[in-house]
Order: C-alpha cells, then sequence, then structure tokens
C-alpha cells in the first residue's frame, strides 16, 4: 500500500439535496481516478457506493460511505 504524505490527502465532502447528483458524481470521480473501469448508474442500480438494499430499492443514498480515489499524485478522500 502506497503510504502518502498528509500534504498529499485531500478530503472532499460531496454534500447537496436529494436526488441533486453526489453519487453521480462520486461515479465520475472513481472513473476518472482509475478506481473503476466503467460507471455505474443509480438507475440501473449499479454504482458503487449505493450497495446497501435500501439503497438500491429506494435509488437513494441512506449513509455516507468513504471513497478513494489518487488523482494526480494525491490521495482524494470522498464522503
Amino acid at each position: 500500500m502506497k503510504i502518502y504524505e498528509t500534504k498529499d490527502i485531500r478530503n472532499i465532502a460531496l454534500i447537496g439535496g436529494a436526488k441533486s447528483g453526489k453519487t453521480t458524481l462520486a461515479e465520475d470521480m472513481l472513473f476518472e481516478g482509475g478506481v473503476i473501469n466503467r460507471k455505474g448508474s443509480v438507475d440501473d442500480k449499479n454504482t458503487v457506493s449505493d450497495y446497501r438494499p435500501i439503497e438500491i430499492e429506494r435509488q437513494n443514498s441512506i449513509s455516507s460511505t468513504v471513497l478513494y480515489a489518487e488523482y494526480n499524485g494525491k490521495k482524494n478522500k470522498y464522503y
């Protein structure tokens, strides 16, 4: 596992109202960071962050999920 210095870690909170696109944005960030090789979709019920049965059923995030991606040599944590 790569070790990151504190200056190379970014914490990013995705905040917005229901159905504002936070999950879609998180999928795009993971894809661009090379963590996933295809983007999931809320409509297709196959996103990385909404994996709990209730979230899949409602097509809505219930709780926060911490996701990581490296971009430009920085470790980015998405909440």
